[in-house]
């Protein structure tokens, strides 16, 4: 369990952008803000780094330092704790547009592992693709919320020697057509979403890639 004090560190770092560069900062300055003497800010500085959390870079008396990636996860899930208080309902809507994707999602929803769960779990049988929708900066924060939420798991299986992960499912309607909002536990992309529908959306909604669509994703 991450002590407050040291995620205030954090939302201050974080807020004079040390979760993107290494940014210059003094002792002094992180405890003046954070309301620690400059002895307990360093102590508390050394203690993020312990924990992997912020790496410090030092050239004679000044100091940078930088978020590490653990550091910004652990910033996230404060966010996303404070959305669920005052922001989240029981759907959020995601803008975006549509775009190409690599052709792998029917080679991935008709595999019968998957298949056969996203009948019973998401009821209804799934159209052999993924509609790839690229979403606008704004919402971004939204699928990060996503991943961090449940969902609908869709187990992963070994099959013909290769295993295939976890994804987890929201149900949705994407331009009022029911589908499903799918995300691969493995997942390396930030800022696209995948939709599954009974029908091949792209023709059920007449869409072209750079078409601006809206998903509300049912949580």
């Amino acid at each position: 369990m991450i002590s407050p004090d040291l995620i205030r560190i954090l939302k201050l770092l974080g807020l004079h952008d040390a979760h993107k560069n290494f940014v210059e900062i003094t002792t002094k300055k992180v405890g003046e803000e954070c309301g620690f003497s400059q002895q307990t800010a360093s102590r508390k500085l050394k203690e993020l780094v312990d924990l992997e959390l912020l790496e410090v870079r030092k050239s004679g008396k000044r100091m940078a330092v930088k978020l590490t990636k653990r550091g910004v996860d652990l910033l996230k899930r404060e966010f996303i704790d404070y959305q669920k208080i005052f922001e989240l309902n029981e759907y959020v809507e995601i803008t975006g547009e549509v775009v190409s994707g690599l052709g792998e999602g029917k080679y991935y929803i008709m595999k019968e592992g998957y298949y056969r769960q996203i009948k019973e779990k998401l009821f209804f049988e799934p159209y052999p693709g993924t509609l790839n929708i690229r979403v606008y900066p704004k919402d971004i924060h939204k699928v990060e919320t996503l991943k961090n939420l449940p969902g609908i798991c869709i187990k992963g299986f070994v099959s013909e020697g290769r295993t295939f992960g976890n994804v987890k499912a929201f149900l949705c309607t994407i331009n009022g057509k029911d589908g499903a909002v799918i995300i691969p536990e493995r997942t390396h992309y930030t800022d696209i979403i995948e939709v599954i529908a009974e029908k091949n959306l792209r023709e059920e909604l007449n869409l072209e890639d750079g078409t601006p669509v809206e998903v509300v994703v049912f949580l």
